[in-house]
């Protein structure tokens, strides 16, 4: 009898094991939130609507400067207004644009640059200025401005533009006329890493050429590279020509608008015609508008009154007319190549 017992005590306690066996997986999925099944799914979605940087680029993005055909869409980047704001990435942040009906943009007015801050370190790192000079030249003279800009970036270069701080003067080598002054064609090195190679006259830039001012490796700023390429007349952009702006995105910022390039007439270094106009956002989204400048002032589009805010309609979007880009009429002066070092002469 005692053994029928043992039996039967067995018999009972697989059973229960059994009933066990079969609970606990059952409790453990029964536990889990509706919907919980659907969460690695839809995270594989959004992960996929990524770009490398972390942005939604599940719809087109809307360029700085407010290209979106649905002002009164958000903005589906992952990085909200506050962090741009609080990064610092940007030393200037007086911009504030705002759309104000559909295909208007209303704001202050383009980025404000400066020029780059060569540290003191370079007050110990030699250079040859004479060899340096010809090294540079003879990439300039073959068109290689790849080369040049490599140079420009070195410690050596930077060097020898540092020994200029604080004067407009210039290192020189090219063609001069019998006083000794640049004529012809040559290059010249200025202070703030800005170099230009072209046409001389009287010792003065006049005629065809290219400026370009680098910005050191080590810099933070938004700018990397300002240049200006085409006419000259009496050290200044006269005529035909074309600046234009290199930005580390790293440092852009979703509220400022980034002028990348203003082609069109220059008269004493401003904007002065018929004006093409493209600004580039953090993204590397270009909007393309066109307007006219006068001495450095856009004129009103025709037939647009001021916005809400008193800003003027200077610009309209190439090929979408209804798209107007507003700026704010204190701003809207003296617009054109800035940071260009003019007047100097050539240091022995």
């Amino acid at each position: 009898m005692e053994r029928e017992e043992q039996i039967k005590v067995a018999i009972t306690a697989g059973i229960v094991a059994v009933i066990l066996l079969i609970l606990v997986p059952f409790l453990a999925l029964s536990g889990r939130k509706k919907g919980d099944d659907q969460r690695p799914a839809d995270d594989t979605v959004e992960y996929a609507s990524m770009d490398a940087s972390g942005s939604n680029q599940g719809a087109d993005t809307a360029s700085s400067a407010g290209s979106s055909d649905n002002p009164d869409s958000s903005s589906d980047n992952s990085i909200s207004e506050a962090d741009t704001a609080s990064s610092g990435k940007s030393t200037v942040q007086y911009s504030e644009y705002l759309q104000t009906a559909k295909g208007d943009v209303s704001g202050n007015g383009f980025y404000a640059t400066t020029g780059p801050l060569l540290k003191d370190v370079y007050k110990n790192v030699s250079y040859d200025k004479q060899a340096q000079l010809q090294e540079m030249l003879t990439y300039w003279q073959d068109g290689n401005t790849d080369a040049v800009r490599d140079l420009a970036h070195l410690d050596r270069f930077e060097a020898m533009s540092y020994s200029l701080k604080g004067t407009s003067d210039f290192y020189y080598l090219g063609d001069v006329n019998d006083q000794g002054l640049p004529e012809g064609k040559g290059l010249a090195v200025y202070t703030d890493n800005q170099y230009y190679y072209g046409d001389w006259s009287q010792g003065l830039r006049s005629g065809e050429g290219a400026w370009f001012c680098f910005f050191p490796g080590y810099s933070t700023y938004v700018v990397t590279e300002h240049m200006y390429t085409g006419s000259w007349k009496d050290d200044k952009p006269e005529g035909e020509g074309q600046e234009h702006f290199d930005y580390n995105p790293d440092y852009m910022n979703s509220d400022d608008v980034y002028l990348q390039n203003a082609i069109g007439n220059f008269v004493g270094g401003l904007y002065n015609g018929d004006m093409y106009i493209i600004d580039v956002d953090m993204n590397g989204n270009c909007t393309e508008w066109l307007g006219k400048c006068v001495n450095g002032s856009l004129q009103r589009v025709e037939g647009m009154s001021d916005d809400k805010k008193g800003n003027m309609p200077v610009l309209k979007k190439r090929q979408e007319e209804q798209t107007v880009f507003y700026m704010a009429k204190s701003k809207n002066k003296d617009l054109g190549v800035k940071g260009l070092l003019t007047g100097g002469t050539i240091r022995k």
